[in-house]
């Protein structure tokens, strides 16, 4: 499934378009970054001429963005393996050796999700 999004659409439709060129090396930089952003190259040119602030704070933004993506992942695979242990303890009356790891897991997910709201705190 993509994360891609369509505009929404406008009254009138959007009738102004640009051709914009580049060389080899800046298509290629243009291509990662677009990849990153999970946009095509010409939404990410887009999207960073009209976000408020510079070209540098939309680059930011998609970062924390990617950031947060992968904190949220691990937090619902750690949440997944701690509802496995709970199973396994109710079940069984044991409480599996395993869980010691979860619980540090957990405690580096959330450092890490302090890590970076602190960071976001300073931009």
């Amino acid at each position: 499934m993509s994360d891609r999004r369509r505009r929404a659409n406008v009254k009138g439709g959007r009738p102004h378009s640009w051709q914009v060129t580049a060389s080899d090396e800046e298509a290629a930089a243009l291509v990662v970054k677009a990849e990153q952003a999970r946009k095509t190259v010409p939404a990410l040119l887009f999207d960073a001429a009209m976000t408020q602030g510079t070209a540098e704070q939309f680059v930011l933004d998609v970062e924390v963005r990617e950031e947060l993506t992968a904190i949220r992942n691990m937090m619902r695979a750690l949440g997944n393996n701690i509802n496995q242990l709970a199973k396994h303890a109710n079940a069984t009356g044991e409480f599996p050796a395993e869980a010691a790891a979860s619980i540090k897991a957990v405690q580096r997910t959330a450092a890490r999700i302090n890590d970076t709201l602190l960071e976001l705190g300073q931009r």
